[in-house]
Order: C-alpha cells, then sequence, then structure tokens
C-alpha cells in the first residue's frame, strides 16, 4: 500500500514538472523549426515556396541568429541576437513571456529589442521614462582589426530597450530579440536567414514534421517541438525512470513482508493443511490456495495505494497541498498518467505473485 502510493505520488509529481517545463519551452518555441545542415546562413526564398505549399502551415516567420556585443551605459556583455521578422509573435507565444516593458521592435522610425531578464540585470537595462539605447556591435565580415581606429572594424547598430522577457534559466540566459532587417545589417547577412519557424494548424504539428523531413530531409534540419529540446526531455524521462527502477527496488524490500506474512501463515496452518490432506487434497490445491492468499494480500495493498496516491494528486491538482514560496507557480505541479498508474500496478502484481511462489511451496511440500 505505501509502495504504490509513494510511485503514484513521486511520478505524478516528476509528469508535473515535465509538464510546466514543457509549458514554458512550447510557449516560445515555435511547432517546427528548420535550420540548414550545410552552412550557418541560407537564402530562404526557395524553401519559403515550398512551405507556403504545404496547407496545414498557417504562419512562416524568418529568424537569424548570432552572437553579438551588447553595451548598455558603462556596462558590456556578449549576448546572443536573434533577429525576428513581423510573423514571429503569431508563431510563438512571445508576448505572455515580457513582464516588463512591452514586446515592440519597431515604431516612429526607432528599432527597439528585448532583452532576456538574465543579460537585462547584468546591464542593469531601465525602462522608466527613457530611450537610453544600447549599442550592439560584430566584427566585420574579412575586414582586419583596425587599432588605431577600432570601430573602423565593427558594424555596430543602435536599439532602444524596450522589454524584459523571462523564458528559464537557459533560455532567456543571453538573447535579445531585434527586428529582422537590423540584425542582417548588424551580421553584414543581407537577406540572409539561420531559420525559419512555423506555427501549424491545430494539432497537424506531427503531419507537416513528416510531410517537410521527406522533402527536405537531404538540405534541412526539421525539428519538431521535442527535437528542438531534446536534451531536456531526455534528461526527463531519464530521471523519470531511474527514480521509478529505485522505486521498484523499494517495492522489492517490501515484497519481503508478503514473504515473511505468508510463511508465518503456513506454519499457523499445519494442522489445517494435514486435514485439507487426509481429505485427499493433492499438493496443487494447497499451492493454489496460499498463492490466492499472497496475491490478495497483494491487490488489497495496490488498490488502496493507488487510491491513497491518486487521491493526494487530484487534492494537491485541484487545491494546492504543497506550496512554491518564491516561484512563479503558486503550487508544486503535478500530472497523472494513465501509463504510470498501469505500470506501477504491473511492477507491484509481479513482485507480489513472486514474494507468494516460495511460501506457497513450503505450504504443498507439508506432510
Amino acid at each position: 500500500m505505501v509502495g504504490s502510493a509513494v510511485m503514484i505520488i513521486i511520478l505524478s509529481f516528476l509528469n508535473g514538472l515535465e509538464g510546466l517545463v514543457k509549458g514554458m519551452n512550447d510557449a516560445f518555441d515555435p511547432d517546427i523549426k528548420i535550420t540548414p545542415k550545410y552552412g550557418k546562413t541560407f537564402t530562404p526564398d526557395s524553401l519559403i515556396s515550398v512551405l507556403q505549399r504545404v496547407e496545414d502551415i498557417e504562419v512562416i516567420s524568418k529568424v537569424l541568429e548570432d552572437n553579438a556585443v551588447v553595451r548598455y551605459g558603462d556596462a558590456q556583455e556578449i549576448a546572443r541576437i536573434k533577429g525576428v521578422d513581423n510573423a514571429f509573435s503569431t508563431v510563438t507565444n512571445i508576448d505572455t513571456f515580457v513582464v516588463y516593458g512591452s514586446f515592440q521592435l519597431e515604431g516612429q522610425g526607432k528599432q527597439y529589442a528585448v532583452f532576456g531578464s538574465a543579460i537585462s540585470s547584468s546591464l542593469n537595462i531601465s525602462l522608466r521614462g527613457s530611450e537610453t539605447t544600447a549599442t550592439l556591435f560584430v566584427p566585420k565580415k574579412g575586414v582586419e582589426y583596425n587599432q588605431l581606429n577600432p570601430e573602423a572594424s565593427l558594424n555596430m547598430e543602435y536599439i532602444i530597450p524596450s522589454g524584459v522577457m523571462v523564458l528559464n534559466e537557459d533560455g532567456d540566459k543571453d538573447i535579445i530579440l531585434a527586428p529582422l532587417k537590423l540584425t542582417q545589417d548588424l551580421l553584414g547577412s543581407d537577406g540572409k536567414i539561420t531559420g525559419v519557424e512555423i506555427r501549424t494548424k491545430p494539432g497537424k504539428d506531427d503531419d507537416v514534421h513528416h510531410i517537410l523531413t521527406k522533402q527536405l530531409g537531404e538540405s534541412y534540419n526539421v525539428q519538431n517541438r521535442s527535437e528542438q529540446n531534446e536534451a531536456a526531455y531526455r534528461v526527463f524521462k531519464t530521471e523519470k525512470w531511474a527514480t521509478f527502477a529505485i522505486l521498484t527496488l523499494v517495492i522489492l524490500i517490501a515484497a519481503f513482508n508478503t514473504i515473511g506474512a505468508l510463511t508465518m501463515l503456513v506454519l499457523e496452518k499445519k494442522k489445517d493443511i494435514y486435514i485439507l490432506k487426509s481429505m485427499g487434497a493433492e499438493n496443487g490445491l494447497v499451492r493454489r490456495i496460499f498463492m490466492s492468499e499472497g496475491m490478495l494480500i497483494t491487490w488489497l495493498g495496490l488498490i488502496a495505494g493507488l487510491a491513497i496516491g491518486i487521491g493526494f494528486v487530484l487534492i494537491q491538482d485541484k487545491v494546492g497541498v504543497i506550496r512554491l514560496d518564491g516561484s512563479f507557480v503558486d503550487y508544486f505541479p503535478v500530472g497523472l498518467k494513465l501509463a504510470d498508474v498501469l505500470s506501477v500496478s504491473l511492477v507491484i502484481t509481479v513482485m507480489g505473485a513472486i514474494a507468494s511462489v516460495y511460501p506457497s511451496l513450503k505450504a504443498g511440500q507439508q506432510a
């Protein structure tokens, strides 16, 4: 009972954490992301014409990413500049992550940018009644560094911070969202991009992923949401299986209680076994009796444990018993999955059957 309840609760908490992180990534990541297999940048015209013929694609956004140095006031940091077009906010839910200021990249002839929370803090970005510009610069391609006039060796652009966004520890660590044209000018990549991000019709992402992989697989990497965050998803899966394995070992130890209980029962029922055998009962019947007793103990404990575990998870989901103070969510997230309930039931049933075998064999051997 305790083992099954603990397994359901812990696995549900892991599901909740996984769902929380996936939800954060999914809100910022597109349904499909396409990047070149060879080289860093490419001209998107031919690719866009292919994508426009796929009817389940709703929105296409062009992006250009690279590293640059950003200076704001007296502070300076290395940042990951992501130039995006006007369709980007439609492909992703970036608006929901802007916690300070607004998501604005252009307006009144001025260029704006949205900063990740970590780099915003490092640069001491302020949005209060000020239009202080931040300077972006990268080395010019094919130009040697000029010690006498360093700025002659750099491409420079000026932007006004318009907002601060919070994604996750890695997602907003050093990212700055800027207009695509400004980023192309900064990087000297006129008309070129590093990728295309796509929003599909609801429920059609797998179909589109399959179609585009078939059509573009030789020249482009076509990634769905799970492939875009493959490392994070793999960590969650590995962590869950490792936890499941450890809890299974705990259940195995707990199964010795069943062995002990049945063994004591065999000793207590020696006289009853003799009576049954004197009435013509065979060894197989005696074994089945004690095997059934072991499985009855197992299933009663399993049902009670599942009831306790599922009940606690439902209460946590609806009411929130365990809080997360100081976090952006009020309560610890949980996620109950049928696959976990079935897995726990199978493991405990198998353990209970194994634990019942030895006492049953001993009972059948009673003279």
